[in-house]
């Protein structure tokens, strides 16, 4: 049976529309400026050139960012079932740490903790990902809505 709440107004603000946005502009940004996206994610990239060869890899990670935004922006807004929520929002964080592993790999542990060191591209992807992220576990966790009661 459905477990229905209010969704509190902040998560939905960032799950339904500043996320899906933020994921539909990676889309063309992987689809027509894959190298900046690749110079964003990696300082070691700078020397880059691109190769039409590579654009297989753009155009996938464009599709698993056009299915976040869908999924964020029609299948959140299509229910107030909370563990839909809870299931789709968990899924997403274990993207989550493992967007953050990656650039772990790429920057090393002197980069990676010190925000001293970080170029703004850092800033972005981190702030993108620590704080929706940290925002997805807090909503798991129910963090936030109260004493409320669930509907039947």
């Amino acid at each position: 049976m459905p477990s229905t709440v209010e969704i509190p107004l902040p998560y939905r603000v960032l799950f339904l529309y500043i996320e899906p946005l933020g994921a539909f502009f990676g889309v063309f940004v992987n689809l027509l400026a894959p190298i900046t996206y690749l110079k964003s994610l990696s300082p070691q990239a700078t020397a880059v050139t691109y190769s039409p060869l590579d654009q297989p890899i753009y155009d996938q990670l464009a599709a698993h960012l056009l299915f976040f935004a869908w999924a964020q922006a029609i299948v959140l807004r299509s229910t107030s079932d909370i563990y839909v929520w809870k299931t789709l929002l968990f899924g997403m964080a274990l993207c989550d740490v493992l967007h953050l592993w990656a650039s772990y790999s790429i920057l090393g542990p002197e980069v990676f903790f010190n925000p001293a060191k970080w170029r703004w591209e850092e800033w972005v992807n981190f702030v993108m990902l620590y704080g929706p992220g940290g925002l997805r576990l807090a909503f798991c966790a129910e963090w936030g809505f109260g004493k409320q009661r669930k509907m039947e």
